[in-house]
């Protein structure tokens, strides 16, 4: 295919994950360098949506968090769920996506005029997802924890109660996103979630600064994300059986 045309089928989606990337990183590093009372958007609704679903009350102190006496937790920075919601997203950017062109009209058209709309509806819709899954881990933080820590380190427990709330959700949004292929969403979602979580660090010297951090945290992430990854081959390479009349 000569490069002109190449071009031409493909600028619309260059063009739609040049804007959608540029929407996640630009938030990505607003929240490395946000401190907890700038990620009020996130924290004060999850504080409230917890409230409305287990009746914790939180009050919030100076520097921002939201600390609930009763249920013995306080929403920091990194409850904030950022991160999910980036991914969530990025899943939404994917299924609103524009394909590229052909000789006929396109698959699904929509003018370039609408892209701010889709970006901003899927940044709201990742918002919400991100308020409901994060929701869900801190009651399971809360309930589950402390059984866990009979076998795990705090941190440890901590950190696979989040994994195993954020990577099923993330492969169940992708995997509705890419109906046609389940199997390719699941793979999707665990490829963005390494790279968001695992090669952002790596590429921005963070790993570097605490070593001994990143690999406990890349041996946790990679133990969960293995069967996830592995259930998405699976499921790519699944074929539904033929049956033929006798």
């Amino acid at each position: 295919m000569p490069v002109v045309e190449w071009w031409q089928c493909r600028r619309a989606p260059l063009a739609w994950w040049a804007l959608a990337g540029s929407v996640a990183v630009a938030l990505k590093w607003q929240f490395s360098a946000a401190a907890a009372s700038d990620l009020q958007w996130m924290l004060h609704p999850l504080a409230l949506l917890l409230r409305a679903l287990t009746g914790w009350h939180f009050l919030r102190d100076d520097a921002g968090n939201w600390e609930c006496p009763a249920a013995g937790f306080v929403l920091v920075k990194a409850c904030a769920g950022v991160n999910f919601m980036l991914l969530s997203f990025l899943g939404w950017c994917w299924l609103w996506r524009p394909v590229p062109a052909t000789g006929r009209a396109s698959a699904r058209p929509w003018a370039t005029g609408q892209w701010p709309l889709r970006l901003g509806g899927a940044l709201l819709c990742g918002w919400l997802a991100a308020l409901a899954v994060n929701a869900l881990r801190v009651v399971l933080v809360v309930r589950g924890q402390p059984g866990l820590e009979q076998w795990l380190a705090p941190a440890d427990a901590h950190r696979l109660i989040g994994l195993l709330t954020y990577l099923p959700a993330l492969s169940l949004q992708w995997s509705l996103a890419e109906r046609g292929a389940p199997g390719r969403g699941a793979l999707l979602a665990a490829g963005a979630y390494a790279v968001l979580l695992l090669g952002v660090p790596l590429a921005s010297g963070g790993a570097a600064a605490d070593p001994r951090h990143f690999a406990a945290h890349l041996g946790w992430v990679a133990a969960v994300l293995a069967p996830l990854a592995g259930y998405g081959c699976w499921r790519a390479n699944c074929r539904a059986p033929r049956f033929r009349g006798s």
